[in-house]
């Protein structure tokens, strides 16, 4: 008996290791909660709306750049946080998979910016912080500060 359990195990084993090791298309996978490689190298972990990354999930990209939030039809859409392979991160609003709304920048070097986003720049009010303290507010456009 003990044998034919360790046989059981070990089958459940290795068919769990088959599956996880396949790639799927969202597209392909029934609505749910998926824990998936996708192609392209991507891992994802989330919910699947009628073939797409729709809901709360975590996407992992094979250079180890990550995005944990809201999604809608396979974009970053809603409030999220993701950080490059770089070191930099951004938490705050996506509209369409692009930084926008309100959210905060904090650069590798350390300098952070908060305020409004639009199209993936700085852009409305907001205040850029350097690493030795010195605060630059104001008005941003397209990524660059306003005189």
């Amino acid at each position: 008996m003990k044998n034919f359990i360790f046989l059981i195990s070990l089958t459940i084993i290795s068919l769990t290791a088959i599956a996880q090791s396949q790639v799927y298309k969202a597209k392909d996978l029934p609505d749910g909660w998926h824990r998936v490689t996708l192609e392209g190298g991507m891992h994802y972990n989330g919910e699947i709306l009628l073939g797409k990354l729709d809901g709360k999930g975590v996407m992992t990209w094979p250079d180890s750049s990550s995005y944990s939030g809201m999604w809608h039809a396979n974009m970053r859409h809603g409030k999220g946080t993701m950080k490059w392979k770089n070191g930099n991160i951004y938490m705050g609003h996506f509209k369409l998979d692009e930084m926008n709304g309100s959210g905060t920048f904090v650069f590798a070097d350390g300098r952070k910016y908060y305020g409004k986003f639009k199209a993936d720049a700085f852009h409305g009010k907001g205040t850029l912080i350097y690493k030795d303290g010195r605060e630059e507010k104001g008005q941003w456009e397209d990524g660059s500060k306003i005189e």
